[in-house]
């Protein structure tokens, strides 16, 4: 806990001395510096000789004390910085009108928090913030999931995102997203982000209650080489198991699913939850995770049904990398313990149809 305060704190002190500075106030604060160092100076001079030569007395005419071509000189470039810098700030304050950033929030779960995350995300960013929330939380304690619900409400997202956005430059668009659903809902708005540019992935720090970026330290712990590939001849269909943050009981697999299906695992050393805070380390399980969809698909596998435990902002990113016109039909589950099929239902994605929620029936 004290290590991990440490390097947040050294972080965002980091953060602070290095942020970026607007060029136009810089101009403007050296040359108005300039101007009044040198008239200041010109001044000085002057009262020094007039005090040795006739005792103190005090005279305002520019160019006595320093040669006046060298005063005119210094003050003229101290005012040219002064007017360059404010048609830098000008320039950048109608460029920040035209900026925007999007904020996706998506929360699915009954512990999902009430805290805004669209003033707490990209911190560094300047221009206009729009908020895209996303609720599909369940109605009661102990409601499970509406998958048609979830479904429609995700699907929403992309309309609504170009609405928020349109008539803005798409190099002057950013979008962020992140929140706590379950993995289809996390995975299917990743899924349909997949060809937006300029996005930002964020996640809840249960430790600090907090909305936080992926931008913590990497501990080099990556997915070990896919299990069960070899079991795969000839099958149309196999169950691939992604254990990141958390183990999935095999006994649940067997009872959700065909026992015939060859099972694979892609696995970290040591699923554990909270671990997943370095943007190095997500883009390489993700391109893991990628890798091993290409060696099934290899395979001649048409359908993976994919059980995964992971934070959100992975599972996110996992969405966005799904390559939905090379690789095989995916179907998504969803995770219920109370159900007699603990992964009763899932979402479907493949090529050429819209996203749809089917039950493992």
């Amino acid at each position: 806990m004290l290590k991990q305060l440490a390097y947040t704190v050294t972080t965002r002190l980091l953060d602070w001395f290095t942020r970026p500075r607007s060029g136009g106030i810089a101009l403007l604060k050296y040359g108005a510096l300039v101007v009044v160092t040198t008239l200041g100076a010109d001044l000085a001079v002057q009262v020094a000789r007039q005090s040795v030569k006739e005792g103190w007395s005090f005279s305002f005419a520019t160019g006595q004390g320093i040669p006046l071509w060298a005063t005119l000189l210094c003050a003229g470039v101290g005012l040219l910085m002064i007017l360059v810098g404010m048609f830098i700030l000008v320039t950048e304050f109608f460029r920040e009108r035209r900026r925007r950033l999007v904020v996706i929030e998506l929360r699915g779960l009954h512990s999902s928090p009430d805290t805004p995350a669209v003033d707490k995300v990209v911190p560094t960013f300047r221009g206009d913030r729009r908020h895209l929330l996303l609720d599909f939380r369940p109605h009661g304690p102990g409601s499970l999931v509406d998958p048609a619900h979830l479904l429609e409400r995700i699907s929403s997202m992309k309309s609504t995102l170009q609405t928020l956005v349109e008539g803005t430059d798409k190099r002057d668009v950013q979008v962020a997203v992140g929140g706590l659903a379950s993995v289809p809902a996390l995975f299917l708005a990743g899924f349909l982000l997949d060809d937006e540019s300029h996005v930002h992935l964020y996640d809840w720090d249960r430790n600090a209650k907090s909305w936080r970026a992926i931008d913590g330290p990497d501990d080099d712990d990556r997915f070990l080489p896919l299990d069960g590939l070899a079991s795969v001849d000839s099958t149309k269909d196999v169950i691939l198991v992604v254990e990141a943050s958390y183990a999935v009981n095999q006994t649940d697999i067997s009872a959700s699913f065909d026992t015939d299906l060859p099972v694979l695992r892609l696995r970290v050393t040591n699923p554990l939850a909270d671990r997943f805070w370095s943007e190095e380390k997500q883009r390489a399980l993700t391109a893991a995770f990628r890798d091993a969809v290409q060696l099934i698909s290899a395979e001649g596998v048409k359908t993976i049904h994919l059980v995964a435990v992971a934070p959100a902002s992975l599972c996110l990113r996992m969405g966005m990398s799904y390559e939905k016109r090379l690789f095989p039909t995916l179907v998504v589950y969803q995770f219920e313990k109370s159900s007699a099929k603990p992964y009763p239902w899932g979402v479907q994605f493949w090529h050429g149809h819209n996203p749809c929620v089917i039950q493992n029936v």
